[in-house]
């Protein structure tokens, strides 16, 4: 996926988004709810600060610094909330954004 997908994507209210979590032991599936897991592999891993709304900067960053080292999104991007917005300032809020390459 280049950048100019994703949010061309984005634009067109199409994303695909999925909510992931760890679990222990054995959980069945019902309804939408999928088990499976995630993927491992090399990431590329940059982190926004601020509110969630702001984050297209951060994720622009991301994508430049894929393209300048010629390297391409082989799989979903995820993203890792830090910390609970209830209990930060919206300017402390801290998302990882982690993009896997190949």
């Amino acid at each position: 996926m280049s950048s100019d997908e994703a949010f061309a994507a984005d634009a067109a209210g199409n994303v695909d988004i999925e909510v992931a979590f760890p679990i222990t032991g054995r959980s069945g599936e019902s309804g939408e709810i999928r088990v499976y897991e995630l993927p491992g592999g090399t990431m590329a891993e940059i982190v926004h600060r601020g509110a969630y709304g702001n984050a297209t900067a951060t994720y622009e960053k991301l994508f430049a610094w894929l393209e300048s080292n010629h390297t391409s999104i082989v799989g979903a991007l995820r993203e890792g909330y830090l910390n609970d917005p209830r209990e930060v300032p919206v300017e402390e809020i801290l998302t990882e954004v982690y993009a896997p390459i190949g």
